[in-house]
């Protein structure tokens, strides 16, 4: 799956990351705790390639990421929220979710020369997918209405299921309960514990403990540029390195 390894970070002035090297095991959920500003973000940005690292490198399977701009790393099965959401507001919940999957009708200069009958089939397939993500992410009843529109938890539902449309391996999720109503934060934690059994990985972000117990498997905790790793969640909040952050 994914490995960092002995990766090296700095902003001018302070550093983020120090060789730091971890794992991520295939078909689990593991999340990425530490105080505020201490490079969590960045180790997301440096896996999606919005960051080049001063040192060491990044895989996914048996390639290296690197030197790969954001685009090709995404192609490759990578998929990541972010804090800002970054959702088209004017386009609609269903439209959203459309755009975000893999190989979409207008991509490539191939699928022009197809004739009407594969775009019909292909578009008629699409739309069944998107009913299936819309139902099983709470926002049929959205569907129509545009992105802007929607509550803040139903718009954090709907980067998740974009993600998901995307049928990528692993997904990287920055904060995706943060500043929502526990209903919507259950119903991520639902939706998680889903992709999760369907085989696919996730790397998320959080602060809530009573999130990071209820969805987490392995704990990845950065201070001061360097990784502890924890098994457990109550490893994780027996350690004093994580006492403040926790709390």
């Amino acid at each position: 799956m994914l490995a960092v390894e002995q990766v090296s970070f700095s902003f001018p002035g302070r550093t983020i990351l120090e060789r730091t090297s971890f794992r991520l095991c295939p078909g689990t959920i593991t999340c990425l705790v530490g105080g505020n500003g201490s490079g969590k973000t960045t180790i997301l940005n440096l896996i999606t390639g919005f960051l080049r690292p001063r040192a060491g490198r990044i895989r996914f399977g048996e390639i290296e990421l690197t030197r790969l701009a954001p685009f090709r790393i995404s192609r490759l099965g990578i998929a990541r929220t972010f804090q800002d959401l970054r959702l088209i507001g004017k386009l609609s919940v269903r439209q959203n979710v459309l755009l975000a999957l893999p190989h979409h009708p207008g991509e490539r200069l191939v699928q022009a020369l197809l004739p009407p009958r594969y775009h019909q089939q292909r578009d008629a397939e699409d739309h069944r997918k998107v009913d299936a993500l819309l139902a099983e992410f709470y926002l049929k009843e959205v569907a129509d209405q545009a992105a802007s529109e929607i509550s803040y938890g139903q718009q954090k539902l709907l980067t998740i299921a974009c993600c998901a449309a995307m049928d990528a391996g692993l997904l990287l999720l920055d904060e995706p309960v943060a500043g929502i109503s526990p209903e919507y934060r259950d119903r991520i934690g639902e939706r998680l514990a889903s992709i999760r059994a369907a085989g696919k990985t996730i790397l998320l972000i959080e602060h809530q403990p009573d999130f990071l117990e209820l969805v987490g498997e392995r704990f990845l905790f950065l201070e001061a540029g360097r990784l502890h790793c924890f098994d457990s969640f109550s490893e994780l909040s027996a350690a004093p390195v994580a006492d403040e952050a926790l709390n």
